[in-house]
């Protein structure tokens, strides 16, 4: 009798093991429902009419091996209310905003939302994105993915998909793209040679089919490992980039590139220069695609460290112009973005002394003054409700 009695314990315990392991690895996220948006709400005509911002999360790639990555698009309202639309998973992944629309990605679909809402499946899956946008002169959105090497192993890919209410097109471009900018109706990528440690600038120009366009290479040392640190910028007579240089586990050198549309001639500025860092890893931007901006006659560039940093085209003048308040320098993130808008730098913060733990901020670029400062609610009980994966914030935009 005992030994039935031991039999039904062990097989009540292993069925509450399985019940708990399956309840936390493999049962769907529970997530109030209040915090959802639903398929038939982005549909509406008025959705983004009270929103205010919309932040881009994701599974990485190695995530979604299983097929079950997932992303957000975190829709937040005037109030600071947070409702995320569940899509799947793309690394990378990011938002382009036109007028009164959003276009959002994922790997195996796109959306425009709006007032004339329209979705597209896509023959293709795409795991790793680089870049959104809006082009005026063509009346199109488009997204460039780092798509990986092709089935010879040999070339890269970096696939395209373009279209408008419409229809959605695909192309691709035969290069691996280290960073790359939306510069009024033109498209800017840097390509990267591993192999050759070579930079080149190239223009892609989006028709009936794909085409690009060889701009010059970048004098970029031979000897020297380089990484892109921000988008490429661009006004009437050159292109910038910024570059960085490790030197060894504690000190740094970040270049600013400038490249005269017209003669080519390039001129290296020595930029920021950090010296005896802890953790150079804290000095990485937020986010690489949002981290500089050209606001009149001055490219700003804005670092982990939460330091602003401007260069003067004009009199080429480099000044350390503001940081932000209560800028952390650890290493560690929590889902932080930045992104400028007219003679604004936005700002998704994290405190974990706030009962709303996550809050947007509005600094004014000509003085750094903080003008604005929202809780942002909801958003950090959504993030905690996720299960089995974890979701990683790569883009912030502003509507209003």
């Amino acid at each position: 009798m005992k030994k039935f009695r031991d039999l039904v314990l062990v097989i009540i315990i292993l069925g509450l093991t399985y019940y708990i392991v399956y309840s936390l690895f493999f049962s769907a996220p529970s997530i109030n429902s209040s915090l959802l948006v639903t398929k038939e709400d982005i549909k509406k005509d008025d959705f983004l009419d009270n929103k205010k911002a919309v932040i881009y999360l994701s599974t990485t790639a190695d995530q979604d091996l299983d097929g079950d990555g997932i992303s957000y698009a975190i829709f937040i309202d005037k109030n600071g209310k947070s409702q995320g639309l569940i899509m799947e998973g793309l690394e990378l992944g990011s938002t382009a905003v036109h007028n009164k629309s959003i276009f959002l990605e994922d790997k195996g679909r796109v959306r425009i939302i709006g007032e004339n809402y329209k979705e597209f499946p896509m023959e293709s899956n795409q795991y790793t994105g680089e870049r959104t946008g809006f082009l005026e002169d063509k009346n199109i959105f488009f997204s460039i993915y780092n798509s990986g090497f092709n089935k010879n192993g040999n070339d890269y890919n970096s696939d395209v998909r373009y279209g408008n209410e419409k229809e959605f097109k695909t192309g691709t471009i035969p290069f691996y793209i280290a960073s790359s900018g939306l510069n009024g109706t033109e498209v800017d990528i840097l390509t990267q040679d591993i192999n050759k440690n070579e930079f080149n600038l190239r223009k892609v120009i989006f028709d009936k089919t794909i085409k690009i366009q060889h701009i010059t290479r970048v004098n970029t040392p031979k000897n020297e490992y380089l990484n892109s640190l921000s988008p490429i910028l661009a006004d009437s007579k050159y292109y910038y980039l910024i570059l960085s240089s490790i030197l060894d586990d504690f000190n740094e050198k970040i270049y600013l590139y400038r490249i005269d549309k017209y003669s080519y001639k390039q001129k290296v500025f020595d930029f920021i220069e950090y010296n005896n860092i802890n953790d150079l890893v804290a000095t990485i931007p937020y986010n690489f695609k949002n981290s500089a901006y050209i606001y009149k006659n001055e490219l700003y560039f804005v670092n982990g460290l939460g330091d602003v940093y401007t260069f003067n085209t004009a009199n080429q003048k480099i000044t350390k112009k503001f940081t932000l308040n209560n800028a952390s320098h650890s290493k560690i993130r929590h889902n932080e973005e930045t992104y400028f808008k007219d003679n604004y730098l936005y700002v998704l913060r994290y405190s974990e002394k706030k009962d709303n733990k996550y809050y947007l901020e509005k600094y004014l670029l000509d003085d750094g003054k903080l003008s604005e400062s929202m809780d942002i609610i909801g958003f950090d009980e959504l993030l905690r409700s996720i299960k089995r994966k974890n979701v990683y914030s790569y883009d912030l935009k502003i509507l209003d």
